[in-house]
Formats: structure tokens, sequence, C-alpha cells
């Protein structure tokens, strides 16, 4: 009898950690499909913006995946993200990660550094 008991409390905590989990899930599905809805939203609106800038002001293709390399690299990785602005370094110019108080490359100190704002 004792032993039927244990059963039932374990049966009803895995059955209340299951609805837990269902619930979560359900939670995160709604959670990702409303990212997806924004990343497609961002996507379509990043589009027409460069068809019409492409049209208007005859830039180019070429122009766009330059700047794009540019701005990627502004945090001294070519990651693809957006990330602080790199600190120059004034000993021997190259790109530093802001959060280096010295330059990984010459040792010389670095100026504090750039925000970016998006």
């Amino acid at each position: 009898m004792l032993w039927d008991l244990m059963q039932q409390r374990q049966i009803a905590q895995a059955k209340q950690s299951a609805a837990q989990a269902a619930s979560a899930a359900g939670k995160t599905q709604v959670e990702i499909a409303e990212m997806e809805r924004l990343i497609e939203t961002l996507a379509l609106t990043c589009q027409a913006m460069w068809e019409l800038l492409r049209e208007q002001g005859k830039l180019t293709d070429e122009m766009l995946v330059k700047r794009m390399q540019e701005v990627d690299l502004r945090d001294g990785r070519r990651d693809g993200r957006i990330g602080a602005s790199a600190t120059t370094c004034s000993g021997c110019s190259r790109p530093n990660n802001p959060r280096h108080g010295h330059c990984v490359y010459c040792g010389a100190p670095l100026p504090p550094p750039q925000h970016v704002f998006a």
C-alpha cells in the first residue's frame, strides 16, 4: 500500500513536469514564430530599401557588399555581426577590440572605445 502511494505521487509529479515542459515548449514555439516573422519583415524592409537606393542613388551591389564588409570589420572581426567599433592603435594603426586597454599587436595603450549606436 505504501509502495502504491509512492508510485502514485511519482506519477503525479511526472505528469506535472510533463505539462510544464509542454507549456514551455508551446511558449517557445510562439516566440520563435514571432522572431521569424520579425526577421522576414526586416529582410523585406532591407530589400525594399536597397532597391530604392539602388534605383534612385545609382548605387551598386558591389558598393553595398563593400560597405557591409566595412561595417562588419568595425569591431575587428569578420563575423557577419555588428559590434562595437574597433579601436585603432595609434602605434601600428591596426584595429583592436575596444575591451582591450593595450594593442594586442604592438602593446601600445589604446584610446577609450567609441560607442556605436544602431
